[in-house]
């Protein structure tokens, strides 16, 4: 969220495709106009009074939720503050991609916290208890925080600190009190964190004696028919999925508490559901190229990303009209795509490409393929049931990609060819399937924004840890005792199958702006440009035009890069048309 002020809070105006009402006569456009001047004229309580007016007709009105919390936030009122922010992330999700504003907010408005985070850095590596981070309140000063809970339900904590301090908090809930329904709550909240990250949190041998023990009580309880305690089985769930407790299914014969209900869900039912999926899935090849099938069992091992929520409030726009949103000054022929927008997604993992694909643009049907049958049965099942007449899934090798018989409009390819052997052979092969004025969208990763990974990379081999998640665990906190450590500003440290591939992967390949301006120039392809967020785009910009530069020349984009080597430290994303 690159906010410069907490005022700003989630966001001021709605990330691209938001949803808003547009006509000018419209009486919550109006509203919502009205709340706007008021809340930038500093007039917080009428201001408060014309979004709650708002969001009585628009209750999904997501920026009115936001812009309401910001003003809460001003007047300070932390949990009503924090109850919007809640409602803003509930209905547009997508704004957890900007996790460092989140969790800006969620320390704004929840003080013990963002203390507590402090704390925990100022520690390391020495470990902080329950108490020595929250004070004497305890769990109670954050437990029932509304913004909280939801962030950790929704995506991985992606910030040191944070982890840190989650990490304490659920040690203190493996010997919790099993009558206090907020306790429950909170460790219920926990126990899905645990599972959306894939267990990646740190453990102490006592901890991991004590979970065993936990694991062995419960399967017998289970065994014998005897009762659980909730907020035991709830802990379990914080160190260990539940589907791999001896006996496990007989858990949904019993009645639970909403909150343990959904987590049995998310590690039982949703389970079944993709087990029961593999059969749904239609086999395009076999797959027996080395480096395909290494790959291929890295992404059975740990579908990646484990997603949770479905961006919402998105209004699809032509393809047209988002390359010149995105790129205002570049020259390009419109495909002139209002209708049918027929889509590749090459690569799509568990689906979360493919899905913002067919919200993103009109008309747009995809076919999503991917190496992967576990993590296409993760994207089926993740697939709303709006979306899914639109979305057909395909298992299949990119190098055998020409047997299809069929060509797109359009291709996105930005997860996969960097785990090729050779990127430039799967571009080529996908070009073959583009046709003529098709657009791609790509991404490869960077030889000068990956170089402390690459050293990362060494650390590890030197180091012999293996891509186990017991693994990828002691290797994290070994990085961050390390000036190493930086690599933690990746999103991607923060999950085991996200860690995993960021860090251990089987293939690995990285690319410079000649080597992709060279076989940009052999293909007879326009270079439309780069992924940038709206802020990077906006200093691009300047930058050129003070210098005379066009936005399109890669030889100049290389120079850029040269002097600023964090540019694409990320990956290069990049748009280009076939001729």
């Amino acid at each position: 969220m690159n906010r410069k002020q907490r005022r700003s809070a989630l966001k001021q105006s709605p990330p691209a495709g938001a949803n808003r009402a547009s006509s000018a006569g419209d009486p919550a456009s109006q509203l919502f106009a009205q709340a706007q001047h008021l809340q930038q004229q500093n007039k917080l309580n009428e201001a408060a009074r014309l979004y709650k007016r708002l969001l009585l007709l628009k209750p999904d009105h997501a920026q009115a939720c936001n812009n309401l919390g910001v003003v809460l936030l001003a007047q300070g009122k932390l949990k009503e503050a924090s109850a919007r922010f809640a409602q803003a992330l509930t209905l547009m999700p997508q704004l957890f991609e900007q996790f460092n504003g989140v969790c800006e907010t969620l320390a704004g408005v929840l003080p013990p916290l963002g203390e507590a985070m402090r704390r925990a850095i100022a520690a390391w590596p020495n470990r902080l208890n329950a108490d020595q981070l929250l004070g004497g309140a305890g769990l109670a000063a954050i437990g029932a925080d509304p913004m909280l809970l939801c962030m950790l339900q929704s995506v991985p904590a992606r910030k040191a600190g944070l982890e840190l301090v989650l990490t304490a908090l659920r040690g203190a809930l493996l010997t919790g009190d099993a009558k206090d329904d907020g306790l429950l709550a909170f460790c219920c909240a926990m126990a899905k964190q645990c599972f959306i990250n894939e267990y990646v949190f740190a453990t102490t041998p006592d901890e991991d004696a004590q979970v065993n023990r936990l694991k062995a009580m419960l399967g017998d309880a289970l065994s014998a028919g005897a009762s659980i305690a909730p907020l035991r089985l709830a802990a379990l769930a914080m160190y260990l999925p539940l589907h791999t407790l001896p006996g496990a299914d007989a858990l949904l014969a019993h009645a639970w508490p909403p909150a343990l209900n959904d987590v049995l869900t998310q590690q039982l039912r949703e389970l079944r559901q993709e087990l029961a999926l593999r059969s749904t899935i239609a086999r395009l090849n076999t797959i027996d190229d080395d480096v395909s099938l290494r790959v291929q069992r890295q992404y059975e091992e740990n579908p990646y990303p484990r997603w949770v929520r479905v961006a919402g409030n998105v209004e699809p726009v032509a393809i047209d009209q988002h390359l010149r949103n995105k790129f205002p000054t570049a020259a390009f022929t419109p495909l002139g795509k209002t209708g049918e927008l027929e889509v590749l997604v090459a690569g799509c993992g568990t689906g979360w490409q493919s899905t913002a694909v067919v919200q993103s643009y009109q008309g747009a049907r995809v076919l999503a393929v991917d190496l992967s049958l576990s993590s296409l049965c993760y994207a089926k099942r993740m697939t709303p049931p709006a979306l899914a007449g639109r979305i057909e899934y395909l298992q299949g090798d990119i190098l055998k990609l020409g047997s299809l018989q069929r060509s797109f409009d359009m291709i996105d390819v930005t997860g996969v060819l960097h785990h090729m052997a050779d990127p430039l052979e799967g571009w080529r092969i996908l070009l073959n399937l583009l046709r003529s004025g098709g657009i791609m969208h790509l991404g490869f990763y960077s030889e000068l924004g990956r170089r402390d990974l690459a050293a990362a990379r060494a650390f590890i081999a030197e180091r012999g840890h293996a891509s186990t998640p017991a693994d990828i665990r002691r290797c994290r906190q070994d990085l961050f005792k390390t000036p190493l450590g930086g690599v933690a500003r990746f999103t991607d440290f923060f999950s085991t199958s996200e860690c995993r591939d960021l860090l251990f992967h089987v293939q690995e390949s990285r690319l410079t702006i000649p080597t992709m301006k060279t076989f940009i120039d052999s293909q007879a392809l326009k270079f439309i440009g780069f992924d940038l967020d709206a802020a990077a785009a906006q200093n691009f910009r300047a930058l050129f035009a003070a210098n005379g530069w066009s936005m399109s020349d890669l030889d100049k984009w290389h120079a850029v890069e040269t002097q600023y080597p964090d540019t694409f430290s990320s990956m290069y994303q990049l748009w280009v048309q076939k001729s």
